[in-house]
């Protein structure tokens, strides 16, 4: 019999309402494909606590999928989430933080050592779905032992 997963969401989607349109468009994408997803639009209702009902997402989902932008970068919401989940997590060891590059914006100083997915064109996305979809489905990606395979690159120990 198999364990229950440690999260009852798979991803976090941290986007700017900016981004909605492209971004629901992943999450439908991500929830067609079976991955249990974590997305605004469909968590918060009307009269919810919108701060806490991110807080119980971000600690509910394993891993959290930042949906990086020129709109994500000026947005106080996605900042905090972001800022969150490094916090918890600095080396990105466990809590299991991925940037997905919607646009051509530069990451920013502290992102660069964390690889990313391309997800800026119709052709990226399908070059990188696979990829994307290993990453999200994998509850204990955190491991190496439980990354190997999943063609997710990592910084090399020491940050360089």
């Amino acid at each position: 019999m198999l364990d229950p997963p440690r999260h009852p969401y798979d991803v976090f989607l941290s986007h700017s309402t900016a981004d909605k349109p492209v971004v629901r468009e992943l999450a439908e994408r991500l929830r067609e494909a079976g991955v249990r997803v974590w997305f605004d639009a469909w968590i918060i209702q009307p009269g919810d606590p919108i701060a806490v009902k991110i807080e119980e997402g971000l600690e509910q989902s394993a891993l959290l999928l930042f949906c990086m932008s020129a709109n994500a970068f000026g947005s106080d919401w996605v900042s905090l989430e972001r800022h969150t989940a490094i916090f918890r997590d600095p080396l990105n060891r466990d809590r299991r933080f991925v940037p997905l590059r919607l646009d051509d914006t530069e990451p920013k100083a502290m992102l660069r050592g964390i690889a990313s997915i391309d997800w800026r064109t119709a052709a990226d996305r399908e070059r990188e779905w696979e990829r994307l979809l290993a990453v999200c489905r994998q509850e204990g990606a955190g491991e190496p032992e439980a990354r190997a395979g999943t063609g997710v690159e990592t910084a090399p120990a020491g940050g360089g």
